[in-house]
C-alpha cells in the first residue's frame, strides 16, 4: 500500500469512528493478518477503481453508524417483536372491515401494544435499525462508495462477534 493511500485510509477510518461512536471497531484487529491484508488489497482495489479515495467520500460511512450501538437481545425476542407488529397491523385491518368487534379489536390491540412497548423496546429499536439497512439502497453508487469505505470494521466486527466462543 502506498504511503498516502495508507494515510487517507486511516484518516477516513479516525473520522468513520469519531462520527459514528464505533469505538474499537475502526481498525480491524481480530482478522487473521494474511486474511486481513487480502481484504485490505481487495478493497484498496474497489476503492482506487471507483475513485473513493478523495476527500468528497470522507464522512460518508453507511452501516458503520449502526455498530456499538444496539444492546444486545435475542433473536428469538426480535422475531416475537415483528409477530406483535404484525399483529398491530392485523388488528387495524381487521377493524376497517369488521365494525361490529371493533372494540374487541381494540382491547386485543391495545395490550399487544403495551407488552410491545414496555417489554421489547430494546428489539423495536434494533427492528427498526435492521429495517433501516434493509432499505437502502445498495445499487445507488453514493451508499456503494459510502459502504465500501466502511466495510473493514463491520467485516471485523461480524468477524469478531462470529468467532466468539459460545
Amino acid at each position: 500500500m502506498n504511503s498516502w493511500f495508507s494515510l487517507v485510509l486511516m484518516c477516513s477510518l479516525v473520522l468513520i469512528e469519531s462520527l459514528n461512536g464505533a469505538a474499537g471497531n475502526a481498525i480491524p484487529h481480530n482478522i487473521p493478518h494474511n486474511h486481513l491484508q487480502n481484504l485490505e488489497k481487495a478493497v484498496h482495489t474497489v476503492q482506487e477503481y471507483y475513485d473513493l479515495t478523495n476527500k468528497q467520500w470522507m464522512g460518508r460511512a453507511v452501516f458503520a453508524p449502526y455498530l456499538g450501538k444496539t444492546e444486545t437481545c435475542t433473536c428469538e425476542k426480535l422475531m416475537l417483536v415483528a409477530m406483535l407488529n404484525s399483529y398491530v397491523e392485523m388488528f387495524s385491518d381487521m377493524m376497517k372491515r369488521s365494525k361490529e368487534i371493533e372494540a374487541s379489536l381494540k382491547g386485543i390491540q391495545a395490550n399487544v401494544t403495551h407488552l410491545r412497548e414496555s417489554k421489547y423496546s430494546k428489539e423495536q429499536h434494533v427492528l427498526t435499525q435492521l429495517q433501516e439497512i434493509k432499505l437502502k439502497n445498495v445499487n445507488d453508487m453514493t451508499i456503494q462508495g459510502g459502504a465500501v469505505n466502511d466495510f473493514l470494521p463491520v467485516y471485523d466486527m461480524a468477524y469478531r462477534l462470529g468467532h466468539k466462543k459460545q
